[in-house]
């Protein structure tokens, strides 16, 4: 009798873990299931979503998807939001952005201020992932949208990193700027060392970090009610 009780147990115990695969031992950052509060991007994410930058996602908004890329609706929505959720007169020019849609006005805004211009007169592309290296130049033309002007790092050279030849020339100065005000730092691979990755796509969690250190550095962090000192404890490789 005992020993059914046991494996009674030890099934019931089974089923909970295979019906909550992301629950954590701790408490989940802010409540979302699929955050560990002890993750490198625990502090950037609590950052955007207490200061409305971000949501949750998925059934009852309880996922962030952290490992899930930041779409172009998602993160023009994002600076809309951070910079008051302005409107703009500019009539709708894509055709894939329908008016109702959540991300309109951040869309007509970001054209409008030249902050996140679409792929054509047309296209603005809204469900495709943003790449580290479009992330860094849409961040510097947001920058310079903010304060009319960006600091300038043609000594700086990203030859220290080793995939630096894959860096697309427009964005080059954009990432000298980003690694030079420590807003986007490498990514750290196997066997040691760090790499740009300009191609692959940025990350929820990664862009959480990376705003983060984009409003503390352009002196946001007051306004948004956050201590400068935050922005040390996430200061390693996304």
């Amino acid at each position: 009798m005992h020993k059914r009780i046991c494996c009674a147990v030890m099934a019931l115990a089974l089923c909970v873990c295979a019906l909550a695969p992301h629950a954590y031992a701790t408490e989940p950052l802010l409540g979302f299931r699929d955050l560990n509060p002890r993750a490198w991007y625990a502090q950037g994410v609590r950052y955007c979503i207490e200061n409305d930058l971000m949501q949750g996602r998925g059934k009852n908004w309880r996922y962030f998807d952290p490992n899930d890329p930041v779409t172009r609706a998602q993160l023009v929505t994002i600076l809309w939001r951070l910079s008051g959720e302005p409107e703009s007169g500019l009539a709708m020019q894509y055709n894939d952005v329908p008016e109702d849609k959540w991300y309109a006005g951040a869309a007509r805004w970001a054209l409008a201020e030249d902050v996140m211009p679409g792929y054509s007169a047309a296209v603005f592309a809204p469900d495709e992932a943003v790449t580290r290296e479009q992330l860094a130049l849409i961040l510097w033309r947001y920058a310079r949208y903010l304060n009319g002007y960006v600091p300038t790092f043609e000594e700086l050279s990203l030859d220290g990193y080793p995939d630096c030849g894959e860096v697309d020339p427009e964005a080059v100065e954009a990432l000298r700027w980003a690694d030079g005000m420590g807003i986007m730092t490498g990514v750290r691979v196997k066997g040691g060392g760090e790499m740009l990755q300009p191609n692959a796509a940025a990350s929820r969690s990664a862009t959480a970090t990376i705003l983060m250190r984009f409003c503390l550095d352009m002196g946001l962090g007051d306004e948004l009610g956050v201590d400068a000192e935050t922005k040390t404890e996430t200061a390693g490789t996304e």
